[in-house]
């Protein structure tokens, strides 16, 4: 069993990081043709790249302010740290404080302490047709704003369905904690998703406390990604494979906590969302970090997850929702 699972390995990472010599030039990614998507990539200090920023401000030790060339107070923000070390940094998200055309960032260790970190951000707006649902939910468990036709039912304590108008089932879903409107966001808590069990149309969201426990009042922001030319998605299992994805898009896991997601275009110039979600409708129960890094090949990606610190910090393998918005 092991010999073929080496074998399973070696011939998936093969295929996979062959679509790197496969026409990439044709597919590259140019920032400034791109359709409307507004989205950022934060080194520690400075604006690495993005499509529809206009300006960026470090306010302070892990206080970052994007801003973009238009209102964005009506979508919702989430985002992804990079790796930078052996203990995962988490990252916030709120309207902007110097205008609505901005987004606050916060990024913390998972004691809750404000430290600089890089992350990509991603900014849904339903820009793409068809493409893309959104929500966010407040402290009072209601939706705040949303995709037209979207509604919510509470479940209990810390559990959510968001139903939207459309099957998502297809989609990714990436949530991120995040204010409602601008104000701080101070609890380091966690969002957690899967597909809900009864309608194709619903997403199931969970979230819990720094130790893994379902916990109230945690407001979050909640982007549903679907296949589509400028986005690039994938629901991955444990395991490292995928359970769905877009086309010529696939994954594999090569050791424990560490996964590579390969796709059929240059994604070095994009944003790279990631964040804990099962594939399919059950419960996600075990809660992780997810952080992303480049890949060994320009249509690559490295996916990092580990236990929350709370249970030591190790790294560990959980399914997982990814986005590349370009």
């Amino acid at each position: 069993m092991t010999q073929l699972l080496t074998r399973f390995k070696c011939v998936a990472s093969t295929a996979l990081l062959a679509l790197s010599t496969a026409g990439l030039a044709t597919i590259a990614y140019d920032a400034h043709a791109a359709a409307p998507l507004k989205w950022a990539v934060v080194s520690s200090n400075i604006l690495v790249r993005g499509s529809g920023t206009t300006g960026f401000a470090r306010l302070g030790p892990g206080r970052y302010e994007v801003t973009f060339d238009g209102n964005v107070s009506a979508c919702a923000y989430v985002a992804t740290t990079r790796v930078v070390g052996t203990q995962a940094l988490t990252v916030f998200t709120a309207g902007g404080h110097a205008s609505a055309n901005g987004v606050y960032v916060e990024t913390k260790n998972q004691g809750g302490g404000l430290s600089d970190a890089p992350f990509h951000l991603y900014v849904s707006c339903d820009a793409i047709a068809g493409a893309e649902r959104h929500a966010v939910v407040g402290y009072a468990a209601s939706v705040v704003r949303a995709s037209g036709g979207t509604t919510m039912a509470f479940l209990g304590s810390g559990r959510y369905k968001l139903h939207f108008n459309r099957n998502v089932r297809s989609c990714a879903y990436i949530a991120t904690v995040g204010d409602p409107a601008n104000a701080l966001v101070f609890g380091p808590s966690g969002v957690y998703t899967a597909s809900d069990p009864t309608d194709v149309n619903g997403v199931y969201v969970e979230t819990k406390n720094p130790g893994g426990g379902l916990q109230d009042g945690v407001p979050f922001h909640l982007a549903v990604v679907c296949p589509a030319g400028n986005f690039r998605i994938a629901a991955v299992r444990a395991d490292g494979t995928a359970q769905r994805a877009s086309s010529n898009t696939g994954s594999f896991s090569p050791n424990t906590g560490n996964y590579t997601v390969a796709t059929d275009r240059d994604i070095t110039q994009c944003a790279w969302l990631a964040t804990r979600g099962e594939t399919g409708t059950a419960v996600p129960f075990t809660p992780t970090t997810v952080e992303v890094i480049g890949g060994p090949a320009k249509n690559t990606l490295i996916v990092r997850e580990r236990d929350l610190l709370f249970f030591g910090g190790a790294v560990a393998n959980q399914a997982f929702h990814f986005v590349a918005a370009c």
